[in-house]
């Protein structure tokens, strides 16, 4: 029978039925919806964009407050050279600093500053408050668990290659 998946309705995207697809249509507008609200709070009040927050946040959190560029940039799933850039900006405004790696000459290390340390604890207060207002605020407790349970497994067979390859890897 056309239109039908199996005995359910197919959407306008092939392959999908509607339950699906509006399943999708809504994770996917929330998701960029609260990357938008929360990338501007923390621009407005600390000039930080998300990623610059979490970049932070990796370094002030490693136990040497330094990690390596290509690892950055595998942690925030960016190409290396976007990272590269990002560091170069965050390197300007003092807040990390790149050396050569002691353990590979040809690595290089991105360190958090002291200054970097007392922006990103401030930038970490708001990030805290924008989630706890845009996301959990509309969730039971229940649904929390729920959703860090499902988007957890779903993370974890995109790394293990379920869904193809590593971003940033040909």
């Amino acid at each position: 029978m056309e239109g039908m998946i199996a005995g359910r309705t197919e959407s306008a995207m092939p392959g999908l039925d509607i339950a699906e697809q509006r399943s999708w249509q809504n994770y996917l507008d929330s998701a960029l919806r609260i990357h938008a609200t929360l990338n501007r709070r923390l621009t407005d009040a600390h000039d930080l964009t998300l990623v610059d927050v979490r970049l932070l946040d990796l370094l002030d959190k490693s136990s040497t407050g330094s990690v390596r560029m290509g690892d950055l940039a595998e942690a925030l799933m960016s190409l290396p050279s976007r990272v590269t850039r990002q560091i170069r900006r965050l390197e300007t405004a003092g807040l990390v600093k790149r050396t050569a790696s002691p353990d590979d000459g040809r690595g290089v290390l991105a360190t958090i500053t002291p200054e970097g340390r007392e922006l990103v604890g401030k930038a970490m207060v708001t990030y805290s408050q924008g989630v706890r207002t845009h996301f959990l605020s509309h969730l039971s407790r229940p649904q929390v668990a729920a959703m860090g349970e499902n988007c957890r497994r779903i993370s974890s067979a995109l790394k293990n290659g379920a869904g193809g390859r590593r971003y940033g890897r040909g």
